[in-house]
């Protein structure tokens, strides 16, 4: 492992906020209430390098996913996402290899999968939810 790596750990913690602060790329900034999710070497001497950092931090949010099951879905990639600097071009290479190391394991746990099955499933928890707001007399937020 590359001593400059950071530790590798696990993540499991008691609220979302405290837990997601683990990761090494999230931290809080001056003048935000709200942590920041891409925080990164300014810049880096290599391509190689970035990348090699850019898979370990998809690496450290697998084993977040892994660990805290229950808040999948919570939208933690959609706020990392949010927070990358896409023009900043000494850092491209972080978050190219980062995405690319998401989407190879999403392919091996993807492989015994029925996909449509799956997000079929999705769909009617998902009525059932709204069906019984209604049913109940509850708004919900758009």
């Amino acid at each position: 492992m590359n001593p400059f790596f950071p530790p590798r750990r696990r993540y499991k913690g008691a609220s979302r906020e405290a837990v997601e602060t683990l990761l090494p790329f999230v931290s809080f900034i001056p003048g935000r209430t709200y942590p920041h999710y891409w925080q990164i070497e300014p810049s880096y001497d290599s391509y190689p390098q970035a990348c090699a950092d850019g898979r370990e931090y998809a690496a450290h949010l697998l084993q977040w996913l892994k660990d805290n099951p229950l808040l999948v879905g919570s939208g933690l990639l959609g706020r990392i996402a949010r927070d990358i600097d896409f023009a900043n071009a000494q850092q491209r290479g972080v978050w190219v290899a980062f995405f690319n190391h998401l989407e190879r394991v999403l392919a091996l746990g993807l492989r015994r999968l029925d996909v449509f099955a799956h997000v079929d499933g999705q769909h009617d928890y998902h009525h059932a939810v709204e069906a019984s707001f209604e049913l109940e007399g509850k708004v919900r937020k758009a």
